[in-house]
């Protein structure tokens, strides 16, 4: 598992899939892709991330320019270039100004492109709440995640019993829960998916949040499968539901049927470097290397700058013992996540010593920094397991226990802590871990 680069998944922004790692915009109504320079992407990521607050000019500065002085001028012109970019209209707004106080996110709802149905007795002003944090959720940012929160509670102290808004607020608290945003929400997300399924039996995305919910809550496997076969009935194609029941499949050991589920969601939504990522990382714990390089090449030829598939390629490779040519692939993606050229020339340097020098220098970099990306601890921990760092490795593991992350379920099967199993305290450490049973 690699950190979390938020900066490379693809969303919706409007009338657009962005697609960060190759600079792209692609129309959701079919037609000729749009190609951004980087800073303008920097840009349009930066009011993707806002939730819809107002940006001021120093922060646009520090974030797309690095605090590099520019004048006023140079912000006004690469926020209309950005417009025009996007194919911005007097009808079709996304960025508003605001004299003396910064710009705005002003987000529609994609053109030619429906929102997933509402029901038809939809209450107006839950179901506008609603399709807002629809939107919101769309994009991989935190801030975005709470706000999208935000909106579908809204909705449901609007209309409480309409199912669309527990729904929403069930998704949002469980992707919180996954992303390391936030603890303790796998609970509440159970509880709104019960009262979506409640409000409505026949809403398929319901019960794919509650079988997602009862994982991270729970860790019943059992009752979790049974809401995501349901998921499954009503919607075949649901791609969440497989996915999630891949993850649950996972969770258990149950490899063979969770890269089934994991290679239908593929099947399902093939643009989806998320799809293609869970899937990779499902072919690691299984121990399946080549075929986690098979993968991570199709992703790749999908995405060359997908950063997360280089950094599990690489992993893969070192753990089929091709270590030198996984090196290498770990540092692209490094590269990729936008780490400078002098520390990678450092972290080459330091790596020249070995595989355990280069991920003990890797950790460092990983603890020492959250402004590129947040590392997740059990990133840390395998790579100072790799390192020959046990206690650290270990120190890493209790806090992400601490914090009960949600991708300690694995732990029994993860290949990236076999340095660490004959040590007396692993089995210490999975009887703290909550595993799914």
């Amino acid at each position: 598992m690699s950190p979390q680069a938020l900066s490379e998944q693809p969303f919706e922004f409007g009338a657009w899939r962005v697609e960060p790692a190759r600079g792209a915009l692609i129309p959701l109504a079919g037609g000729a892709e749009v190609r951004i320079e980087p800073r303008l992407m920097d840009l349009l990521l930066l009011f993707a991330g806002s939730a819809g607050r107002v940006i001021g000019k120093q922060e646009i500065v520090d974030g797309v320019w690095g605090g590099r002085v520019i004048g006023d001028d140079t912000l006004a012109a690469a926020v209309s270039r950005l417009r025009r970019a996007l194919g911005e209209t007097p009808e079709r707004r996304y960025i508003e100004t605001l004299p003396k106080r910064g710009y705005r996110l002003v987000l529609d709802a994609p053109a030619g492109r429906a929102a997933p149905p509402l029901a038809k007795d939809a209450p107006e002003k839950a179901a506008a709440l609603v399709a807002q944090g629809r939107a919101a959720l769309a994009a991989p940012f935190a801030a975005a995640q709470a706000q999208a929160r935000l909106y579908f509670e809204a909705a449901v102290t609007e209309a409480p019993g309409w199912a669309p808004g527990h729904l929403g607020v069930s998704q949002a608290l469980s992707l919180q829960q996954l992303a390391g945003h936030g603890s303790g929400q796998a609970a509440a997300a159970k509880a709104s998916a019960l009262a979506a399924v409640g409000l409505d039996p026949n809403l398929a995305a319901a019960w794919s949040a509650l079988g997602l919910a009862i994982l991270l809550a729970d860790r019943d496997f059992a009752a979790a499968d049974q809401a995501l076969v349901r998921a499954i009935g009503l919607e075949p194609g649901l791609a969440a539901a497989h996915r999630y029941r891949a993850f649950g499949f996972a969770a258990v050991g149950r490899f063979a049927d969770a890269e089934r589920e994991s290679r239908r969601a593929v099947e399902l939504d093939p643009v989806s470097l998320a799809e293609r990522g869970g899937l990779l990382q499902i072919l690691i714990a299984a121990r399946r290397y080549r075929h986690a390089i098979t993968a991570a090449n199709e992703a790749l030829a999908l995405s060359p700058l997908a950063s997360e598939a280089w950094y599990a390629k690489g992993w893969a490779l070192v753990l089929s013992g091709d270590v030198a040519a996984g090196a290498d692939a770990l540092m692209k993606g490094l590269e990729l996540w936008g780490i400078e050229a002098g520390q990678l020339a450092r972290l080459k340097a330091q790596g020249a010593a070995g595989f355990a020098a280069l991920c003990a220098a890797v950790g460092d970099l990983f603890e020492a920094q959250t402004v590129m990306f947040t590392p997740r601890l059990t990133d840390v921990a395998f790579l100072r397991a790799a390192a020959g760092q046990a206690d650290a490795a270990f120190a890493a593991l209790e806090a992400a226990a601490s914090q009960d992350d949600p991708y300690l379920v694995f732990l029994p099967y993860l290949p990236y802590c076999d340095p660490l199993r004959a040590d007396p305290r692993w089995p210490r450490l999975l009887e703290r871990v909550r595993l799914v049973h």
